[in-house]
């Protein structure tokens, strides 16, 4: 550490990185410019630097990096300081790290400048080589609420410190050791547990296998439910039939009730009435309920009734079935002519499809690799000049990276492709892959941490960010960090984008185990990952921006987000429901949920060119095998 001057002893350079607020570096009086830089031992990666100031602060400064402590360069600067504390999510590669103050906050009086503390966070040693990937993972020991997971150790070059354990991309634990007992598992219940290897410079392995896990009801349980009684219709309207029953009994205890309608699911609650939506106007529709229990046993059928719906149209309509998949309807767009065109995730294909249904492969995306997660062939966009430049945009997983390229679409077939950017990081889950044209004309790109939650507040990381890119691939020149892709940061993944009338950008992504987030986006915004879940964590950092909703967890993990008419709708996957908002100044009125429970997991939804939506289903998704999957693709009427 070393400083331009020092106001006397009291005021050495050694006290703003002492760890206490109550002492600091203070410069010479009266003398601009003054500086203090910190040595770090070694090639490093800077990730933040946070400076709390004395009242003698620097109104205009830099932050800046040198490898050499002679050239300088700048990755910070700012003429409006007034003091306080400066908590900075800037970096890059350097030995020496430098505060240089320019202008004094106090000019007319007699002072220098301040520093109670200079922090800087990041890895040492510029070390950037992952662990391999942990082998061998074994379940053993599986009770209705436990299960030891066992695994061969990863190596690393620095050393393995931690093993991170995933239940289907959620963070369940970490170890430091090569086996975990799991505690507090639901009974009856399928699990997907893998896991990832961390070592000292915070750098994450790929995911090992997943292992299947089923735990077992509590107890041995033959005996169903009682079937649910007095069945009746409490309401209709042109599309919807809401109802309610008398609860069942059971030896254990019920856990919720299935609605049927002509022998098929239709919905699920937890509670003794549901709505059925997305039913045909001024039509007949026949009911009944079963209940079930801890154990899965279902009960016999309540009575049956009969509503009719009434004339006229709802809010949200009557819901059509456009075609079916066997594999992950993914990214969807539309091209000039109404059809649209989708991504199937794990066999790597571009399909074709009408308004009526009418299915055409048109191609496959060369070099697509999934990841035995959530990775594969994900966010498609077709360029806003496809009628003079034919390109498709496409987010996909390769076998080392995620990538973005475009590719020619011409005469029903794919042609030419161009690799647009690569290098973001790959796993299992937390891929992200939603791409969005904005009305400036860039191409927005949704970004996951790639399973490393640091990862989305580093500046030099691609991941946990949303990126701005011009259509060419080249980085815009009014970006917010200059020479680089990112337009906002501190997000886990990112799954749902969609530009409102007023050309802002809303933002939805899956939450670990507390909280999804819906966010307005802001240019250079930080939106606190992983430091802060939802308004869960140290979310009091001023800067941090606050979500606009948050939702449970087990109530939606998003898909897919899209904005008609100025209302948001949001597709859920957890919770197997479709969120309807009206957007209101810079906020949103209380979501509503439909389809809960009808449709299963949902994926997409995008705003179709005759007033609609088109709702994509996602069932049986989770380790990249082509057609093995029991998707719909849906058309929702709006009114």
């Amino acid at each position: 550490m070393k400083v331009s001057s020092t106001g006397g002893d009291a005021y050495a350079g050694k006290n703003a990185v002492d760890g206490s607020t109550s002492t600091r570096w203070a410069s010479q009086k009266n003398i601009d410019p003054a500086w203090i830089y910190v040595d770090l031992g070694g090639p490093s990666t800077v990730s933040s630097v946070k400076l709390t100031w004395d009242l003698s602060c620097a109104k205009s400064y830099r932050v800046e990096l040198s490898n050499d402590a002679n050239t300088w360069n700048s990755i910070y600067s700012t003429t409006t300081g007034d003091g306080g504390v400066d908590d900075l999510a800037i970096g890059g590669a350097a030995r020496y790290v430098r505060v240089y103050g320019t202008v004094r906050c106090r000019t007319g009086s007699a002072y220098g400048y301040s520093l109670q503390e200079f922090q800087v966070y990041g890895t040492s040693g510029g070390e950037s080589e992952p662990p391999t990937t942990p082998t061998n993972l074994k379940a053993s020991d599986v009770t209705s609420t436990s299960a030891k997971l066992t695994w061969t150790a990863s190596t690393d070059n620095v050393g393995v410190v931690a093993y991170d354990i995933y239940n289907n991309g959620q963070l369940v634990t970490s170890v430091s050791g090569t086996s975990a007992t799991l505690t507090g598992l639901t009974p009856n219940k399928d699990y997907g547990f893998y896991v990832n290897a961390r070592d000292a410079a915070g750098n994450v392995s790929q995911a090992s296998e997943t292992v299947a896990v089923h735990t077992p009801p509590k107890e041995v349980d033959p005996i169903p439910p009682s079937a649910p009684g007095n069945l009746k219709a409490t309401a209709t309207t042109a599309n919807s039939v809401t109802l309610s029953w008398n609860a069942s009994t059971d030896n254990i205890g019920v856990v919720g009730y299935y609605v049927y309608s002509s022998g098929q699911q239709v919905g699920s609650s937890t509670t003794t009435t549901a709505t059925i939506d997305g039913l045909k106007a001024n039509t007949d529709y026949s009911f009944t309920v079963k209940a079930y229990d801890d154990a899965g046993n279902l009960s016999d059928a309540s009575n049956s009734i009969t509503a009719r719906t009434k004339t006229g149209g709802d809010v949200i309509g009557e819901v059509k079935q456009i075609t079916t998949s066997t594999d992950v309807p993914w990214g969807l767009d539309f091209l000039p002519d109404g059809s649209a065109l989708y991504n199937e995730r794990d066999t790597h294909k571009i399909t074709r499809v009408t308004p009526s249904g009418t299915k055409t492969t048109v191609g496959t995306v060369p070099n697509v690799s999934g990841t035995d997660g959530e990775g594969g062939l994900l966010g498609l966009q077709v360029s806003p000049n496809f009628n003079s430049d034919h390109w498709l945009y496409i987010y996909h997983t390769s076998p080392s990276d995620n990538r973005i390229v475009r590719i020619k679409y011409e005469n029903g077939a794919l042609g030419t492709e161009q690799v647009l950017l690569t290098g973001i990081v790959r796993n299992k889950f937390h891929n992200g892959g939603r791409l969005r044209f904005g009305p400036d004309g860039k191409l927005y790109a949704g970004v996951g941490d790639g399973q490393n939650g640091d990862r989305a507040q580093d500046l030099n990381s691609m991941n946990g960010k949303i990126l701005r890119l011009n259509p060419d691939g080249t980085v815009p020149s009014d970006n917010p960090f200059p020479g680089k892709y990112i337009f906002s940061y501190g997000h886990r993944n990112i799954e749902g984008l969609y530009f409102d009338s007023q050309g802002r950008l809303w933002e939805a992504e899956l939450g670990n185990s507390i909280m999804d987030e819906l966010n307005l986006v802001k240019k250079g915004g930080n939106y606190g990952w992983p430091k802060c879940e939802g308004t869960s964590g140290d979310c009091g950092n001023s800067a941090y921006i606050k979500p606009i909703r948050t939702w449970s967890v087990a109530n939606c993990s998003p898909g897919g987000l899209g904005i008609a008419n100025d209302t948001l709708f949001v597709a859920c996957l957890r919770g197997e429901r479709l969120y309807r908002m009206k957007i209101t100044g810079s906020t949103t009125d209380t979501p509503v949920a439909y389809f809960q429970g009808t449709y299963g997991r949902l994926r997409t939804v995008e705003p179709s060119p005759d007033g609609g939506l088109w709702l994509t289903t996602s069932n049986g998704d989770k380790d990249s095998t082509g057609n093995n999957s029991n998707t719909k693709i849906l058309h929702v009427a709006l009114n």
